[in-house]
């Protein structure tokens, strides 16, 4: 029996297969579609924006030049991440001020409507800043789990793959993550709703 590879709607894997082959118009779509997630997950080990978008360049400098001896992938998105991981890593490595603190994740916007809308923001800031303490209360690999699993949507074997430990280590994690957050179930709320809205 063979095995049917996946469809996904934007057919990312034609267009890997067309970046593989030496097409820049695809590596050029590959980048445009990806920089936005590149650099949203890339703010959780650095805040400094100029050495994140020279690490996404770098990423698709890297896999341009060695991109006869990719492997064919049908998780384009998935492959970026964990790239972008390892040259953060190294960049760790070589003493580079790199972060893994997830706080910024809920920086509250600035708003300068009338007096209700005031209200609502300090009422806002108030409890992001408490789920922030809370998210901040979890271990680096709990807040880096939380993020792919939630915000990336990364599939438990993806987060896996990307962080270098088992499937069952990364249930254990978003399950221990999410215990410690339930307990302030009002956090958790908010917590969600400020990851996809």
């Amino acid at each position: 029996m063979s095995v049917v590879p996946p469809t996904f709607p934007d057919d990312d894997h034609a267009l890997w297969q067309q970046f593989r082959d030496g097409d820049t118009t695809a590596l050029g779509q590959l980048a445009k579609k990806y920089y936005r997630t590149l650099f949203n997950y890339a703010t959780r080990f650095t805040k400094d924006s100029a050495l994140i978008e020279d690490s996404i360049q770098d990423v698709f400098l890297k896999l341009w030049t060695q991109r006869e001896q990719l492997s064919d992938t049908y998780f384009v998105k998935f492959y970026l991440l964990k790239t972008l991981r390892h040259h953060l890593i190294k960049l760790h490595q070589r003493s580079q001020p790199i972060s893994e603190s997830l706080t910024s994740w809920l920086d509250v916007s600035e708003d300068n409507n009338a007096e209700t809308q005031i209200i609502r923001e300090e009422n806002w800031h108030l409890m992001t800043s408490q789920l922030k303490t809370k998210v901040a209360d979890l271990s680096k690999r709990q807040q880096e789990a939380l993020y792919l699993r939630y915000y990336e949507n990364l599939t438990y074997e993806q987060i896996a793959q990307t962080m270098g430990i088992n499937a069952q280590s990364v249930a254990n994690l978003l399950q221990n993550s999410l215990k410690r957050l339930r307990e302030h179930w009002t956090y958790l709320l908010l917590f969600v709703h400020a990851l996809f809205f």
